[in-house]
């Protein structure tokens, strides 16, 4: 009994000290984070993290999460000696359900690895438009297929600090749909129909804003005023808000296929022709946020209000068929045709299990090949780079931060927000309710800092930057850990000699530094001993993980020349170079039968008791200046 005692603590203690010597965390991809895909079903999974000691390669790669669900890659270097406290580097894979692996290495040897249990590549959707997108009272039909995600999310002022970045699956009645939507309604329904027959997984973002019609759409994507009741929350960029944040801002990280539109129930007395500049403006707004013109967009015909509208459904064809003046827009469904008590309660909204059946199979259907071979999806964004710089003079504020490039609008985040900043407020037909962001989600708080330029000056925390350009789109870094940031003293060293002749050696020997020595060779010994080839100067930093103090210089000369007098001991073994001197040479140096030597001094030449010269060895004496 006391020996399995024994190797039961033993166990607990070894993986307790394996989990305590973790060295690298990743902060990119999330869990169940998924990457548009390309068309030639190929997408590529961003990756980055902070090192918490010397490492000088990570590697990684994807195992599909079981068979059929994607295609293993080898193990791939995505960056080699990381610098700036953190790595960051990309892996190109096939579609597909994985879990990805990463590594870290110093000296070929594995320092810690990293699993992320699921990401994907795959599709991503923005759904826009009114209740029946967004959905309300009634049921709601989450995802069984473990492939379908979404941010479980939801806040009606839309604020960018309070949006968080974390993926979670589409299921049961209460999941979100960040970055505005608080039920799944139907759309866990159709990504369980899309991941079966695409098998890739799906994405999906909710920024449908219910009771809201085409010219308030229009208008709040253009920033102008128009007439809505109080839900619409024009002071904060509703409805459009929602649909602006989804293309510029998440996805920006995760990349895009399009945005699945379904509207028209609140536009009944709207002629053709002003529903199609409505939803004009709208669609080259998303296209100009997200920077990618060809952004597709898929508009389903829904007027339905009961009572069906033709000229709304007019301005929704005049959109899918005018290609040669708006590309990139496709036929959805005709939800119009899907009706009756039993699938419209009220008969309007999709509230029950078989309309919402109905609704997700007419939203595949028309989510077909020819959408698929013939939409251009966005990809996601490089992440910005950071340059990381030491203020080893101002231990309060000992980290300075940059962001390359020029941007219109710069964010910095120096820890995470509270709950009661991190909560999303929302509201139903009848209720008020708010929503806090599941664990494991980054909630980044982008107001503490009050500094828009493109460097940041701050003392160690958990620390990233966000940057917007004029178009709205918005990039992010990695996350870079700086908690524990310790600073380097300034070193000092001294040299075994001033001069030394061609081929001598000289000795360094640095003090004073609290980490460790790095000399200019890349040597890291402590003393070095090196043989400079020419006259040198010589520095020795103070390295600590992401930082070093250098020295002041010392010059090692290196001539046969010596300004002094020489005092000569030892033994001649080799042909060496010679000793010359500026004043005088005294040796009881011993030539041995190989030796070789010349002296030459301006004074004289002294060859004291216990000088030796073997018979066979060469030596000569010169009285003369030397240079």
């Amino acid at each position: 009994m006391l020996n399995r005692i024994f190797v039961r603590i033993y166990v607990v203690m070894s993986f307790l000290s394996l989990k305590s010597a973790a060295q690298i965390v990743l902060s990119h991809p999330m869990e169940r984070m998924v990457f548009q895909r390309n068309n030639s079903n190929q997408g590529t999974i961003t990756i980055a993290g902070t090192y918490l000691s010397e490492v000088d390669r990570i590697e990684a790669r994807v195992v599909p999460k079981w068979v059929g669900s994607g295609t293993s890659t080898n193990w791939i270097v995505i960056q080699n000696n990381p610098s700036n406290g953190y790595f960051s580097g990309t892996l190109t894979v096939q579609a597909g359900w994985y879990q990805l692996e990463v590594n870290a290495f110093k000296n070929n040897n594995l320092v810690d690895g990293k699993i992320i249990q699921r990401v994907g590549v795959g599709e991503v959707f923005a759904i826009a438009g009114q209740s029946n997108a967004q959905g309300g009272a009634g049921v709601s039909t989450s995802a069984t297929d473990d492939r379908v995600s979404t941010i479980d999310f939801t806040d009606a002022y839309s604020d960018y600090n309070r949006l968080p970045v974390g993926f979670s699956k589409l299921e049961g009645d209460s999941t979100a749909m960040g970055p505005f939507h608080y039920v799944p309604w139907a759309w866990g329904r159709l990504g369980d129909l899309l991941v079966q027959k695409l098998n890739v997984p799906v994405l999906f973002y909710g920024a449908a804003h219910g009771g809201t019609s085409s010219t308030q759409w229009g208008n709040s994507s253009q920033g102008l005023p128009f007439d809505g009741p109080d839900w619409i929350r024009r002071e904060h960029g509703a409805p459009y808000r929602a649909l602006e944040n989804s293309v510029a801002i998440y996805a920006s990280l995760t990349g895009l296929r399009g945005v699945l539109w379904h509207q028209g129930e609140s536009d009944p007395d709207t002629d053709p022709g002003t529903y199609y500049t409505n939803l004009v403006n709208v669609i080259n707004e998303t296209r100009e946020n997200s920077e990618h013109a060809d952004l597709a967009w898929v508009i389903a015909r829904a007027s339905r209000n009961p009572d069906e509208h033709p000229n709304t459904i007019a301005g929704q064809n005049a959109l899918i068929n005018n290609d040669a003046g708006l590309p990139y827009v496709f036929a959805g469904p005709e939800t119009d045709l899907i009706f009756g008590g039993d699938k419209r309660t009220d008969g309007i909204h999709f509230d029950t299990y078989a309309g919402q059946a109905e609704f997700a199979n007419a939203w595949n259907a028309s989510l077909d090949n020819d959408f698929f071979n013939n939409s251009t999806p966005m990809m996601p964004a490089p992440l910005l780079a950071l340059t990381l710089a030491c203020n080893p003079n101002n231990p309060s504020q000992p980290i300075t931060l940059s962001v390359p490039g020029s941007y219109s609008q710069y964010y910095w985040s120096n820890r995470n927000n509270t709950d009661n900043e991190a909560r999303g407020r929302n509201s139903s037909g009848c209720c008020n309710f708010t929503f806090l962001p599941p664990a494991g989600y980054e909630r980044l708080n982008w107001t503490a800092i009050n500094n828009n330029t493109n460097t940041l000056t701050a003392a160690p925390a958990r620390l990233a930057a966000s940057a917007r350009k004029p178009s709205k789109k918005t990039f992010f870094s990695p996350i870079v850990n700086l908690s524990v940031f310790p600073l380097p003293t300034t070193p000092t060293f001294t040299t075994s000699a001033t001069q030394v002749r061609p081929g001598e050696s000289v000795t360094l020997t640095g003090s004073g530094c609290n980490a460790s020595y790095l000399w200019p060779n890349g040597a890291t010994t402590n003393p070095l001993v090196i043989s400079p080839p020419s006259t040198t100067a010589y520095t020795v930093k103070c390295k600590t993980l992401n930082c070093s103090i250098t020295s002041s210089s010392k010059n090692v000369i290196v001539s046969s020349c010596f300004p002094t007098s020489l005092f000569l001991q030892g033994s001649v073994t080799d042909d060496e170079s010679p000793y010359q001197s500026k004043q005088t040479i005294q040796s009881t140096q011993k030539i041995q039968l190989s030796g070789k030597i010349d002296y030459t001094a301006k004074n004289k030449v002294e060859l004291l008791p216990g000088f030796e010269s073997k018979n066979g060895s060469v030596f000569k004496v010169s009285i003369q200046d030397c240079n």
